[in-house]
């Protein structure tokens, strides 16, 4: 199994951004016995272990990440439906069991059809749009440590927005059940429809990016805070506010990890300043300086 692990892998090659440093070790599974593998593996030997799906939602500092990082994408994505019951591993595109769930007439995941990233990554976020978020829908999270497994059950999920038990909890997911309802195929094509245009007209899909930079803050909408602010476009190095959608940073080319955190930092003095709102990123920031 150890043939598997890569040493000093770019996570630039593992974000949607496209910065960061390298991982120590590196390592994508296919299985839940591969990722008990993965932990003991690290445990032995006293390292740090990351978890990461598609890095859609990701920073990575420039110093990369010590320790293991274990990669939960294409190469651990399988999916079942059964009636109204979707059961997916966490190596699953979110956006493809949204397109799973509609070709079954399926409703619930329709606002999904668009965002980025695995299955894994939605349930630690709780991740969401235009309404909708992945919380209620789960009726089972499974999960594994180096020596144990185990069920939660919808109760034992905790969430809110943004959050979710996980992100508190030393466990890795492998799979999830979720719970949808059954509908009118045309109904949920159009809807889905509506929402990929709504994306592609509003969203700097044509940069890489991490998605929405910051949480919204209650009562605001950080887009229109930043606009009003006249921050749209404003660029440190390679990082750009977005001139599309002012709650997106884009890399616009050759970006540092260092450029993005200075560009948030900037954004967050700004809008504290001028409108005494403070903006938590909604990005995971994680690694060494």
């Amino acid at each position: 199994m150890e043939d598997k692990l890569q040493r000093d892998y770019p996570m630039s090659l593992a974000t949607s951004l496209g910065v960061g440093g390298p991982a120590e070790y590196f390592f994508r599974p296919s299985s839940a016995a591969d990722i008990q593998w993965a932990l003991s593996f690290a445990d032995e030997r006293n390292l740090p272990v990351t978890t990461i799906g598609y890095g859609t939602n990701l920073l990575v500092r420039d110093g990369g990440i010590r320790g293991l990082v274990i990669q939960l994408a294409d190469s651990i994505a399988h999916a079942d439906v059964h009636d109204t019951i979707i059961t997916a591993t966490c190596g699953c595109l979110y956006g493809s069991i949204s397109k799973l769930a509609a070709h079954h007439s399926l409703s619930g995941l329709e606002y999904a059809v668009g965002i980025p990233g695995g299955l894994g990554g939605a349930l630690f976020m709780n991740a969401g749009a235009y309404d909708g978020e992945i919380g209620p829908l789960v009726r089972e999270v499974h999960w594994v440590t180096a020596s144990d497994s185990g069920i939660w059950y919808a109760p034992d999920y905790t969430y809110s927005y943004r959050y979710s038990k996980l992100q508190e909890t030393p466990v890795i997911v492998t799979k999830t059940v979720l719970e949808l309802r059954h509908g009118d195929q045309t109904t949920i094509y159009e809807k889905m429809n509506d929402l990929q245009d709504q994306r592609r007209c509003r969203q700097p899909l044509e940069y890489p990016s991490a998605g929405s930079t910051f949480k919204r803050p209650k009562g605001h909408f950080v887009g229109p805070l930043i606009e009003e602010a006249q921050l749209k476009g404003f660029t440190i190095g390679g990082a750009q506010i977005s001139e599309k959608h002012c709650g997106f940073i884009v890399n616009r080319g050759g970006a540092t990890a260092s450029d993005v955190l200075r560009l948030i930092e900037h954004i967050q003095t700004t809008i504290q300043t001028k409108f005494s709102v403070e903006l938590q990123p909604e990005v995971r920031i994680i690694g060494l300086p």
